[in-house]
């Protein structure tokens, strides 16, 4: 992709192995700490933590769980490849950014407990902005707090759905493929990988990408 100088991330399913974090990673998590709290109250809280309406301990404690950030976080798992692939992409001059629907206390410890800061230089977090993907809203803060045209951004997300604010804005996507992507379908097409090598040289090719 030519005149790419800024490349964005999503966080679940892409940097880390599950897209469908909810459901894969913290209703387990839940249900071992003891959370007896049905699904849709699970996810009403999920919601709003998310959104930074409340904090990741009136999370845990609203939903009954025996439960810590620390803990939590130490079931995530990075997609293969990850490091290498943002290590070539900022080797190549880009800089590296990451969008996401998460609570910023469970980012900020991800991305310590695996070294992600070393590469990627903002975090752009949906508790600290106050809305969630697909709102056109964290998109376009990413934008103005870039300050680059956005032709010049490549936006990668596992679910489709996301993408489509993003080209809305102008800006080029790839969709990295999970477990999480068919469940979130959404119109057009969309240049496609499933690996991290891949990712790198789908921004790396020539043309115009996908926008």
């Amino acid at each position: 992709m030519d005149h790419v100088r800024v490349v964005v991330l999503d966080a679940m399913g892409v940097l880390y192995r599950d897209g469908d974090v909810r459901g894969r990673v913290l209703l387990p998590y839940l249900r071992e700490r003891g959370c007896r709290a049905p699904e849709r109250d699970v996810h009403a809280a999920y919601q709003a933590v998310t959104l930074g309406r409340m904090s990741t301990g009136a999370f845990w404690a609203a939903l009954g769980a025996a439960a810590g950030d620390e803990d939590y976080c130490r079931r995530h798992t990075l997609t293969d490849g990850t490091p290498d692939a943002l290590a070539a992409l900022a080797g190549d001059g880009l800089e590296l950014a990451c969008l996401s629907n998460d609570a910023a206390a469970w980012s900020a410890l991800l991305r310590r407990r695996f070294g992600l800061d070393r590469h990627i230089g903002r975090w752009f977090v949906s508790s600290e902005l106050g809305a969630r993907k697909p709102d056109p809203g964290p998109y376009e803060a990413v934008l103005a707090a870039l300050d680059v045209p956005p032709a010049q951004v490549v936006y990668v997300d596992d679910r489709p759905v996301n993408l489509t604010p993003a080209r809305a804005l102008g800006m080029r996507t790839v969709l990295f493929r999970s477990d999480d992507t068919a469940a979130h379908p959404a119109g057009g097409p969309e240049r496609a990988v499933a690996t991290m090598p891949e990712l790198v040289a789908a921004i790396r090719a020539p043309g115009p990408g996908t926008g």
